[in-house]
């Protein structure tokens, strides 16, 4: 055997193999390259379909996307051991709704503090404290607060207080009781979710984008087991405001908020 012959072929086999791997490692790291210009390229192009729809910002995209649940959740009816032991009020009730009168009024929470406020309405309303004023949502002669849960609200459990000559005269609520939860998921991006809505056309160029929040929201049925889902909850234009699943990316449409007096 000519072992000058073998070594000098296995000297160009192994240069051959190394030249493989090399131009291997280079297109790797090339195509990586390339799928972060394209992931670059599509944060920013939503930046510019707003930008050449005319369409504004009010605050800045969340960048949050937790892992988040279905829920199965219950309509709370009320015990009455409960109702009966709140004092000033006639209260009735509507289906999964309580609805009160206040006998005498109480003050608006706009002029209380945080504790002050809490402290005085639990004394008269069921599970005051886990409910949370939703800033966006407010009609005249209205404050709409939403059941929180881990931090999201419901925003199929409202708590509406109305009020009347800077007085809280009544209120009308809906709370849910979380029966389980599915498996979590990571959400998608709030950038995603208004793309969405953009690219479908439901909001319209030259319109203003006012709030985006992530929470839960779910079509209520006659079931006694009611199914929510996450939501980016999505407010533009005059007081529209669409529902985006967080988990699929498919759009829910609610009915239009109000819109404001000018």
């Amino acid at each position: 055997m000519d072992w000058r012959r073998a070594k000098t072929l296995l000297i160009l086999a192994f240069l051959l193999l190394d030249s493989f791997l090399l131009y291997q490692l280079w297109t790797s790291r090339g195509h990586d390259v390339e799928v972060a210009q394209q992931n670059m390229g599509t944060s920013s192009s939503l930046q510019d379909i707003l930008t050449v729809r005319n369409i504004s910002l009010a605050m800045e995209l969340p960048s949050e996307a937790p892992e988040m649940h279905y829920l199965n959740v219950r309509h709370d009816n009320f015990e009455f051991r409960l109702i009966s032991r709140l004092s000033n009020q006639n209260i009735r009730w509507e289906g999964h709704v309580l609805e009160s009168r206040f006998i005498r009024s109480l003050p608006s929470p706009r002029s209380m503090a945080r504790a002050e406020v809490n402290k005085t309405f639990s004394e008269y309303i069921l599970y005051f404290d886990e409910y949370k004023m939703d800033p966006y949502v407010q009609q005249p002669g209205k404050l709409s607060y939403h059941q929180q849960w881990e931090s999201y609200p419901f925003f199929g459990a409202t708590l509406e207080l109305t009020i009347l000559d800077q007085k809280v005269v009544g209120y009308r609520q809906v709370h849910f009781q979380v029966v389980n939860k599915g498996s979590g998921k990571k959400v998608i991006s709030s950038h995603t979710a208004l793309r969405t809505l953009v690219e479908n056309g439901l909001i319209e160029n030259g319109e203003r984008v006012h709030a985006i929040d992530l929470g839960y929201f779910g079509h209520t049925y006659d079931a006694d087991i009611q199914v929510i889902v996450p939501v980016w909850r999505i407010i533009h234009g005059s007081n529209q405001v669409h529902y985006v699943n967080a988990i699929t990316g498919v759009m829910e449409k609610a009915p239009s908020l109000p819109k404001k007096d000018s």
